[in-house]
């Protein structure tokens, strides 16, 4: 064997050596990074329409079927964010909501006139963990918190029953999901849902969300989504009634700090 042809094995041997040198050294680094905990802030705007029934006292549930130009215009005040904290295939989030509006009653006066009011808090606290790549299942728990008013005269039984209100707390335990396209770049393609209720509060309660961002750079993204969720709660009975049949569904702009 030649000289040279034994400088151009040992340069070839050379090279593979460092090239699985430093592939073992970036695994090792991303190993390193999934072992880090990793955040993620996420305020957002939802333009919501809320569609269903609720019922307060002996006031029979009245029909609420409101778009988003309407809550916008009798809201009095809302908040929503999302945050969440990764650490290798573990994920902890927590997600809230508030909002409080109000919503004229139909013009119909011989059946029902006047207003009611909502103020509606949500937090759900969630835990998931990657059990293939793209697939996360998990277990969740929403705290709902519901104060409603009905400021209205409402036919009952050939007479008119004014004014009532109250205010209700349940939990609800969920099963959780969440699909993720993996290999997008910057693009992020998602869909979260969960479902339960199981009468511990709700009789049923489920949610989907199906999302799409796009990353700027390593601190900042900008999703766009559509949140659909929905409820069917009550308990008591005569003037202790309280009912809430709700389905909130409408788009949401989400900016999501990552660090």
């Amino acid at each position: 064997m030649t000289d040279n042809s034994r400088r151009q094995r040992l340069a070839s041997m050379l090279a593979l050596v460092f090239t699985l040198a430093v592939g073992t050294a970036q695994r090792g680094m991303a190993q390193a990074a999934a072992d880090h905990w990793q955040f993620t802030v996420s305020p957002y705007l939802l333009a919501p329409h809320m569609n269903g029934k609720v019922g307060v006292g002996p006031i029979p549930p009245v029909t609420v079927d409101v778009g988003p130009s309407e809550i916008f215009s009798h809201l009095q005040f809302g908040a929503m964010v999302f945050v969440q904290a990764r650490k290798g295939p573990w994920a902890i989030g927590l997600d809230g909501l508030y909002m409080n509006l109000s919503e004229d009653l139909a013009k119909d006066a011989s059946r029902a006139s006047g207003t009611v009011g909502m103020k509606q808090a949500a937090f759900q606290l969630l835990v998931l963990r990657e059990v293939t790549r793209g697939v996360e299942l998990g277990v969740s728990g929403r705290l709902n918190v519901i104060s409603s008013s009905i400021d209205a005269r409402v036919a009952v039984a050939d007479t008119f029953q004014r004014g009532a209100s109250g205010t209700k707390v349940w939990f609800d335990p969920l099963l959780a999901a969440r699909l993720t396209v993996p290999g997008t770049g910057k693009w992020h393609l998602a869909l979260e849902a969960d479902v339960g209720g199981f009468g511990v509060g709700s009789s049923f309660a489920w949610q989907v969300v199906p999302i799409v961002g796009y990353r700027f750079s390593q601190l900042f993204e900008l999703a766009g989504s559509y949140r659909a969720m929905g409820m069917d709660y009550s308990t008591g009975e005569g003037k202790t009634a309280f009912s809430y049949d709700m389905r909130i569904f409408g788009p949401l702009v989400g900016f999501a700090f990552h660090f």
